[in-house]
């Protein structure tokens, strides 16, 4: 919670006190009925200088007046507390923190991103650029800041640390769709995995490792899968070395993806699919939907370039290359059968 706004209710709070102080000890000194009693409460604390209901005992003066000073001390600290926090701004950043809860609150199946460092910064680029929906979190406030100012508001955040359960659930983690974590220790990615496959059990999480070692830890936690930079660099390094030739041409094929607008997905096939138990050639998906097929995936069995007799059958996976909304055309054609296409269109 805010410090200005903390501090104004914890105000509040012993000002609330302080009333109920009042109205029973008028109660109690003066004999005064509840209402009575309410009333010299509100007139002494408000000092707005009306009469009493009748004349003040000695003990029932001496009362008076440690109200009114202990009172006007509370209530000057209170008004202290709300200008500054209706000055200095901090009610527009409360306003804008409950719109942002209500902002996540209403994803599903978005994406959530653990750390903001150097990785971090270039995954939202890509994020962005996709107009994927994300949360960041991120514990240190002025990295918090630099995320506001950079991208304003489109971006979703929580701020606190990613390995405390309250801190995820306020991502939406139980709707989210994959986790990424990309924080700066092994240690602290594999708290986050455990505590977000407890969460969201069906969650695909995917970790940054810094150590290769720690792969293997940090799958038996529950990552589906785990990145390794050190390893990604090194076989890169050695490609580069050894296959000049399959370098260049990925290259090229990454270059023209990304001025093209092409990507690279796995799509599964679904058992109520139109292409379940058909061949490459009936399923003609390159017809359908001008996709590309590169591979075909069964059984952990990859086959690249297949064959048009390959059989396709739930839980294949195609590997396709082409534009965003061709892709999209083949998943509903993986979905859904051609009978469950027509009734949603009709």
């Amino acid at each position: 919670m805010n410090k200005q706004i903390r501090k104004l209710i914890i105000a509040l709070k012993v000002l609330t006190a302080i009333f109920l102080v009042g109205v029973f000890g008028y109660m109690y000194v003066e004999k005064y009925t509840l209402l009575d009693s309410f009333y010299m409460t509100t007139i002494t604390l408000s000092t707005v200088g009306f009469g009493v209901i009748r004349e003040l005992s000695d003990v029932g003066k001496l009362f008076t007046i440690f109200l009114i000073f202990s009172g006007m001390t509370v209530v000057v600290y209170s008004f202290g507390v709300l200008a500054s926090f209706l000055i200095e701004g901090e009610f527009k950043k409360y306003l804008k923190g409950v719109k942002m809860k209500k902002e996540i609150s209403k994803l599903e199946g978005h994406f959530i991103i653990c750390g903001y460092g150097n990785t971090g910064a270039k995954i939202i680029e890509k994020f962005i650029e996709r107009k994927l929906e994300f949360v960041v979190i991120e514990r240190e406030f002025e990295v918090i800041n630099e995320l506001k100012e950079r991208y304003g508001d489109i971006m979703l955040f929580v701020h606190g640390d990613a390995t405390k359960d309250e801190v995820l659930a306020q991502s939406g983690i139980k709707k989210a769709k994959t986790l990424i974590s990309v924080l700066a220790t092994d240690a602290d990615n594999l708290f986050v995995t455990l505590s977000a496959k407890d969460l969201n059990s069906k969650l695909k999480v995917i970790t940054k490792v810094m150590e290769s070692g720690n792969s293997y830890k940090l799958r038996r936690a529950g990552a589906d899968f785990t990145i390794s930079t050190l390893d990604i660099a090194a076989e890169r390094i050695f490609s580069t070395a050894t296959e000049p030739n399959l370098v260049s041409f990925v290259d090229i094929v990454s270059k023209k993806s990304q001025l093209d607008g092409l990507r690279l997905e796995f799509i599964m096939i679904n058992e109520r699919s139109e292409l379940h138990n058909t061949t490459l050639r009936e399923a003609r998906i390159p017809q359908k939907t001008n996709l590309v097929v590169i591979g075909v995936e069964k059984e952990d069995d990859f086959k690249l370039n297949p064959m048009s007799n390959t059989l396709l059958t739930s839980g294949s996976k195609l590997l396709v290359m082409g534009k965003e909304e061709q892709i999209e055309k083949l998943k509903k054609l993986a979905e859904k059968s051609l009978l469950e296409r027509h009734i949603h269109i009709d």
